[in-house]
């Protein structure tokens, strides 16, 4: 009977864009991240966002049992809720990637439990590279698997040529300006890697760097994902992020800004991925390619040691690109 309800919970999940095989090793996922409960309940779970009253009815339920449950997975990242203009809280059923799957970790806490779910998800995502290494040799099934590109990569746009012409969705202050509210959390990924005894590489990462904007950042704030700062501190972050040669990743759709990420080429599995197994699919293009200007390139390497892809190298006293 459990496993028939986190069946059916990783079918109502696969209802999201990013879908997971149902096997064995996202099951456990499943069974270790929700209770017979809590599945059976995301199960069922309906499409869109709804008010409490209304799920009262659709779901047959008793409103306090629905409350307090539907409280319970906000606080676990399992269930999303939000704020209509007369103040009233509606819910909606939190995907798993990008989703359930990072507020695990995000509020940066090193217990037994943490670390028994980083070495979990550990198992799964070499399972997942596994699968995909498979999936690349059949396009179709990669793209009934991930239909788009779950991110995209946000272009620096102080380093850009001024003549420069790029489409407004990909100017990253343009998309913060656009935010009312911001919140910051630990990097699931970086803290993952502290949890598996294998921290990140890259020096003076701002430990808050994972941002998030508008209702998500309320979110996050309210179910103490992470904690809430300034538009100011936000782009502090970001500059301390640049900095350190990450790369700005973000949800890969135009319209509200909901998370940007600071990802470097040795935690973050969108990158890694992309690296070892040749899956650009995982990350829209950028509009911009890299090239060496021979005139100007001195051959000095530092651009070798920032480039999360590992893509640039030094030969003949000049930079290449792979």
């Amino acid at each position: 009977m459990t496993e028939d309800v986190y069946f059916k919970l990783g079918e109502r999940l696969n209802e999201n864009p990013i879908k997971w095989p149902l096997d064995d090793v996202f099951l456990g996922v499943l069974r270790e991240y929700y209770t017979e409960e809590q599945a059976v309940l995301g199960a069922e779970f309906p499409l869109g966002k709804h008010s409490a009253g209304a799920l009262v009815k659709h779901l047959d339920r008793d409103e306090e049992g629905l409350l307090d449950l539907l409280n319970a997975m906000a606080d676990n990242g399992q269930i999303f809720t939000s704020r209509m203009e007369d103040g009233e809280i509606e819910y909606s059923l939190t995907p798993f990637f990008p989703g359930v799957f990072e507020f695990q970790l995000m509020r940066g806490t090193d217990t037994p439990e943490d670390r028994r779910k980083a070495k979990m998800v550990k198992e799964f995502m070499e399972n997942m590279k596994v699968m995909a290494s498979a999936m690349m040799e059949n396009p179709e099934l990669m793209k009934e698997m991930m239909p788009d590109a779950a991110a995209r990569t946000i272009t620096v746009e102080k380093e850009l040529p001024p003549a420069s012409e790029i489409y407004p969705f990909e100017k990253l202050t343009e998309l913060i300006e656009q935010a009312d509210s911001f919140a910051a959390s630990v990097c699931y990924c970086r803290h993952h890697a502290f949890l598996i005894d294998n921290e990140c590489k890259v020096e003076n990462v701002p430990r808050y760097s994972c941002l998030s904007f508008s209702n998500i950042a309320d979110f996050v704030v309210e179910r103490k994902f992470g904690k809430r700062i300034s538009k100011e501190e936000c782009y502090e972050v970001l500059g301390a992020a640049e900095k350190s040669g990450l790369v700005h990743n973000t949800n890969n759709f135009t319209g509200d800004l909901i998370f940007v990420c600071n990802c470097c080429g040795c935690c973050c599995e969108f990158l890694k991925m992309i690296k070892e197994l040749g899956m650009v699919g995982g990350l829209a293009y950028s509009n911009f390619e890299v090239a060496i200007d021979e005139g100007s390139c001195t051959g000095c390497g530092d651009c070798v040691e920032r480039c999360a892809m590992e893509a640039l190298s030094v030969a003949d006293e000049m930079i290449r690109v792979n």
